[in-house]
This record gives C-alpha cells, structure tokens and sequence, in this order.
C-alpha cells in the first residue's frame, strides 16, 4: 500500500524498477547516438582521404536536388557526396539516407509504429544536351504478365523483349534506340534510371564506399548523348 507524499512514491518497487529502466534507456539512446556520430565521422575521413588521393572532391551536405527522384522523396536524404570526372564526363556519387514507418496492430489493437532507415548510393553523370523527362525500371511479376498480355500501352520502346521486361515512365523518343534497349537486355547498364534536364541518375541500395564502379552509367550516358 501506498504511504501518502513523495516518500511513499519512491518506496514503490514498481516505480523504482520503471525508474531504472527510463534512465537505462535513456543513456542507451545516448551511447547509440554517439557510436553513430563517430562512425559517420570516421567514415567521412575514409572519404576524404579516398578523395583526395584520388583527384575527387568530398562534399557534405551538398545542395542538390536529387531526392524528388528517389524513394522517399526525402529532400535532406543525402548527406556526403564526391565530384569528380571521369573521361571528361562530370560525375557525382552520393550515400542518400531515407527512414519509413511501418504502423501495425498488435493482438489486443494497439498501433506499434517501426522505424527503418535505408541507404542508397547515388549516381549522377552529367549529359551533354538537356534530355526530357523520363524513368526506366525494371518490372516486377506482376508487371512483365500484364505487359505480356495487354502490350506496354503508349510507352513502348519498340521491342518486344524490351517493352516485356522494362517500363518507362515519360514519353520514349529519340533516345530509345535498338543499342540502348540491347544494352538493358545484356545488363550493361544500369536500373533504375531517371534523366532530367542535364542529369542522368541511377541509385542502388546500400552505403557509400569507393571506388564505385562507374563503366554502367558511363556508357548508358553515351548511349544517351549518341542517339
């Protein structure tokens, strides 16, 4: 039983056990929240050290405008990025960082909210005309059985195997030629990719770390540039 004022409070082993458990948690947070602090730290120094020996340029936080493309749409998702070029062509490879929440019901119905954070790596070459607006991916199951049987619809590439197993979203032109969609069909580019404007953008999940290869974006950009 309960004894009146603060004292008879604290005497409850039940508040007190809750009590300890509060403050563990707490300093766990902490403790998490500095390991994560170093290790990004650490592994910018990797960077810049990767970046400087090799004639790239380490940028953190950088301005760009990449997130509308990629999933989550998160607008302050990338966090470290390297420029440089390569051939002549101006390259950018940034780590993008986006968390979803996932909301389910346990069994007496109370919502439980799940946090999980995915990393991307970005990859962005510079094209030498301004390109329309368009995003290739590769379909799913489900996608590849409707394409079989109803077509693509308007946005076919004009061949079969390609419009079956790829979707593009935006208008096909001038740049979808036999070499760009043989070169999706042997897996010598890469997917998914968006173009806008002057930048070609492909994304893969996982983190940053150098050298990243670079041969897929770089030869669907000059598939791209040479019609």
């Amino acid at each position: 039983m309960l004894r009146g004022g603060p004292a008879g409070v604290m005497d409850d082993p039940f508040v007190t056990v809750v009590g300890v458990f509060c403050v563990a948690g707490l300093l766990l947070a902490v403790l998490i929240g500095v390991v994560a602090v170093r290790q990004r730290r650490r592994r910018e120094r990797q960077l810049q050290e990767w970046a400087a020996a090799n004639g790239w340029q380490l940028i953190t936080r950088p301005a760009v405008d990449w997130a509308r493309h990629l999933p989550g749409r998160n607008p302050h998702g990338v966090r470290v990025m390297l420029a440089g070029q390569v051939h002549g062509r101006p390259v950018m490879v940034g780590e993008y960082e986006v968390t979803d929440a996932q909301i389910s019901t346990d069994a007496d119905g109370n919502p439980t909210t799940t946090s999980n954070t995915h990393l991307y790596v970005v990859t962005v070459a510079a094209l030498q005309r301004v390109q329309p607006s368009v995003t290739v991916s590769a379909r799913g199951r489900l996608s590849r059985a409707k394409a079989g049987l109803l077509g693509p619809g308007d946005t076919a590439g004009g061949d079969p195997r390609f419009d079956k197993a790829f979707r593009i979203r935006g208008a096909p032109g001038p740049w979808c030629t036999p070499s760009l969609m043989t070169a999706h069909l042997s897996g010598h580019v890469p997917v998914p990719w968006t173009m806008s404007g002057r930048q070609l953008i492909t994304w893969t999940e996982g983190a940053l770390r150098p050298p990243v290869p670079l041969d897929p974006i770089l030869r669907l950009a000059h598939l791209l540039d040479n019609p």
